[in-house]
């Protein structure tokens, strides 16, 4: 979705949850909306806010090079109000104790309940076929579980759903919802969505049905933990699976 279009729906989603309890930006969780000037091309923005510029092709479907043409606005991901470089560094990222897909015999081994951290449930019964972290010259922000399409998609904890919605192109049909210390959770890639924004779901309530939207190749769900709006690696907050 573009332009004035994009715009007016984001603050319609700012709006519709501005007023409720520990409310958040939705969108700004995942990144921020570009204003874009006439001649900036993909590189000049990429550079401003510090993002992988094929990211930001890919995510925004612009050619790699050239001018960005008939786009009013295009989405930075991961971006704050300020570009890299200003205002405080960023915590010291949270150190991976769970194992890779395949080791121990194809067991994932959590670490939920440790150091302070809730155990979440798992929002679909899958493989996980890609865990967090480096991902060639990319950095993956959640784990991706294989599922067959319309395979349910679980709410991991109670909370309220802060966006629901297929806004930003790469992300397909995406849900967020917000749980106690300000965590939130996101389900993207789904085929459909059967929550609204301001909706309270409880543990294990389906909010959608695991698609292959937005820049998917397969279908799966995308599924991310986000504590205080900056990505941690989901399997930190999950069981032992088998």
């Amino acid at each position: 979705m573009k332009g004035s279009t994009a715009r007016a729906i984001v603050l319609a989603v700012l709006a519709a949850t501005a007023c409720a309890p520990r409310s958040v930006a939705p969108l700004k969780v995942l990144g921020r909306w570009h204003e874009v000037s006439q001649g900036e091309t993909v590189d000049v923005v990429a550079d401003r806010y510090g993002v992988d510029p094929e990211a930001l092709a890919e995510l925004n479907d612009l050619p790699r090079t050239g001018a960005i043409e008939g786009r009013e606005e295009i989405f930075v991901p991961g971006a704050g109000d300020d570009p890299p470089g200003t205002g405080a560094p960023p915590p010291r990222p949270v150190a991976a104790t769970a194992s890779k897909p395949g080791a121990d015999g194809g067991k994932i081994i959590g670490k939920c309940g440790a150091e302070g951290r809730p155990c979440f449930s798992w929002p679909v019964d899958g493989k996980v076929g890609s865990t967090y972290g480096p991902r060639g010259t990319k950095h993956h922000d959640g784990i991706d579980i294989l599922a067959a399409r319309g395979t349910e998609i679980r709410a991991a904890d109670d909370g309220v759903v802060v966006y629901s919605g297929d806004d930003i192109k790469g992300y397909g049909n995406l849900v967020l919802v917000k749980h106690d210390g300000g965590i939130i959770t996101v389900y993207a890639h789904n085929d459909r969505n059967v929550v609204k924004e301001g909706d309270t779901v409880k543990r294990g309530q389906k909010i959608g049905e695991v698609g292959d939207t937005g820049s998917a190749t397969a279908t799966h769900l995308h599924f991310e933990v986000r504590a205080g709006e900056r990505p941690r690696d989901p399997l930190l907050y999950l069981p032992t699976k088998e």
